[in-house]
């Protein structure tokens, strides 16, 4: 008999328009055969309702819960229209979701003075309530019978306070929030000694909800250290990196690099997206105009909000591409930067660079966790010039985008074998449990 196992996400993984999307999702694709996988899910529009619905097509032996909000029970205010105050609740929602996106620090003159400030997740990484009728739900449907409940994501870590004692609990931790944090609080423009006690105290919730769960995965094994010494042990703390779809794109040709042709893949929802972006327009930009050197950046992912208009007008050599239902092909030709400032976790990116064949740039922390070597697959640099100078460098050398794609493409295929990855996943699971799985 399979074993029973619970995802508890709060994004609709579909479709695959973004890193979390897609590591979530290739998992599930392997594990949906192995054991028996339901999902618990929070569509809060018709639209995501619709992708839900998509999902259920090829997941088709996938238990999907789904939770809908139901009229407020007695001890709630009593709504005279549901239906209409639902509605509201939608465009409420939605507002709110546009106002923040209009938000920007700015002085006087208008001029953006502090935006990692202005959009760090320090101010929310705190406790915060999530919706009561949800809470029910979820800790209705734990009860269950699962051998493994599974909660991802930043979003949900408080989850662990309410989850049944008799069951395997896990948390996959896709990015540490206190390192972001710690990582973003440095490059305020000005620290407050109210930013530190904030800091202090988001950290302490973190650990103290992290220590709700029995058992703790993360991406990297940089993360896996940072972890131990974070929560105070070295036991239950498992190192699974995330999956990539590589079918035949390893099999492709390499397409040398197009004249001055640059990519980034990432949406501006995920700040330090955003960071890097205003990061290489700030700071490369200035660099490479000062060689002559003729490029564009096509920016892959949705992005809206009047930064990157800001960005645009200032730096016309951005392009904003959207959504690309071919990754692989469209990245051909192109030199990768990855000019990544904050976070934790694996870089999607990057690994997508590598399958489609595709030489990158990028900095430490955008290539942290992840085997690749500088000189010897990619190059690293973390300043401005050397970071300009470096595009440059491999945008005219056919000979070392040959020589980096090959050597990452062996590193990818010895270090990051998809199916390894899945069956150590697996390993993992059948070490909590103590039992054979699949």
């Amino acid at each position: 008999m399979r074993k029973k196992i619970l995802f508890i996400i709060p994004y609709i993984p579909y479709p695959l328009d973004s890193g979390g999307n897609q590591a979530f999702f290739n998992m599930v694709e392997y594990l949906r055969h192995k054991m028996s996988v339901s999902v618990l899910l929070y569509p809060e529009t018709e639209k995501r309702m619709q992708d839900v619905e998509s999902l259920k097509k090829i997941w088709d032996n996938v238990d999907f819960f789904i939770y809908t909000p139901k009229p407020q029970t007695v001890r709630l205010p009593r709504i005279k229209h549901p239906f209409y105050y639902k509605w509201l609740q939608k465009i409420h929602a939605s507002v709110t979701r546009k106002m923040n996106r209009q938000q920007i620090w700015t002085d006087e003159t208008g001029e953006v003075v502090d935006l990692v400030r202005g959009k760090s997740t320090l101010f929310s990484s705190c406790f915060q309530p999530l919706d009561q009728g949800y809470v029910e739900y979820v800790s209705q449907v734990a009860h269950s019978g699962f051998d493994i409940i599974q909660v991802e994501f930043y979003e949900l870590l408080s989850l662990g306070f309410l989850l049944p004692e008799n069951v395997q609990t896990i948390f996959v931790h896709h990015e540490l929030r206190y390192i972001r944090n710690e990582k973003e609080i440095a490059l305020f423009r000005e620290q407050t000694a109210g930013d530190r006690m904030l800091f202090h105290i988001a950290k302490d919730f973190e650990r103290s909800a992290l220590l709700k769960y029995k058992d703790v995965i993360v991406l990297t094994e940089v993360d896996r250290k940072i972890m131990e010494d974070f929560i105070g042990r070295k036991d239950h703390i498992y190192t699974s990196p995330a999956v990539v779809q590589v079918g035949d794109r390893l099999e492709q040709p390499f397409v040398p690099v197009q004249s001055g042709r640059l990519t980034f893949v990432g949406s501006e929802d995920h700040f330090p997206n955003l960071d890097a972006v205003a990061w290489f327009c700030h700071e490369v930009i200035p660099h490479l105009r000062k060689r002559h050197f003729s490029f564009t950046l096509q920016v892959i992912g949705k992005w809206r909000g009047e930064c990157i208009n800001r960005l645009q007008s200032e730096y016309p050599e951005l392009k904003l591409v959207g959504y690309v239902e071919d990754l692989g092909s469209f990245l051909k030709g192109s030199v990768a930067v990855v000019p990544i400032r904050i976070g934790s976790g694996m870089r999607m990116k990057i690994l997508d660079a590598v399958l489609s064949k595709v030489p990158f740039v990028t900095t430490a922390k955008g290539v942290e966790g992840i085997d690749f070597k500088d000189g010897e697959d990619c190059l690293i640099v973390d300043d401005p010039a050397g970071f300009a100078e470096a595009v440059i460098a491999l945008s005219s050398n056919r000979q070392l985008q040959r020589q980096l794609v090959t050597h990452a493409e062996d590193s990818l295929r010895q270090v990051y074998n998809p199916g390894q990855m899945q069956e150590r996943r697996l390993a993992v699971y059948e070490q909590i449990l103590g039992d054979k799985v699949g």
